[in-house]
């Protein structure tokens, strides 16, 4: 089990972003399931006006949904407290799709996301 932390920083005024391919670090390999795998995340926004979705190939994990505010920029939730966990298979590719709604331009979002494949 390795957790891997994804920012988006400053998202601009009403865009639309995958994490997965926009975080600050760049892509992330860990969107590609190579085997069955159990993925299990948290994640947080600094400010409130942030919609989620997560995809993991043609399946809606989290349909469109407010995403929770209230965290600091820079410290990432923990991941075996505020956890979704789902399953995955071989093939999928996974999407964390983020909305900005509020028109500013200054949210920052924290992801913690581990995929462990399994036996």
């Amino acid at each position: 089990m390795s957790t891997e932390y994804l920012m988006l920083s400053n998202i601009p005024a009403n865009a639309v972003r995958d994490l997965m391919v926009n975080a600050d670090t760049g892509e992330s390999d860990s969107r590609f399931i190579g085997r069955p795998s159990q993925v299990t995340f948290a994640i947080v926004a600094n400010a409130v006006g942030i919609e989620l979705e997560v995809r993991s190939g043609e399946r809606t994990v989290v349909p469109r949904s407010t995403l929770e505010a209230g965290g600091t920029t820079g410290v990432y939730p923990n991941i075996d407290q505020k956890a979704v966990t789902f399953f995955a298979a071989a093939g999928e590719k996974l999407l964390f799709r983020v909305r900005e709604t509020a028109a500013v331009a200054t949210t920052d979002i924290m992801l913690s996301l581990d995929v462990t494949a399994l036996a």
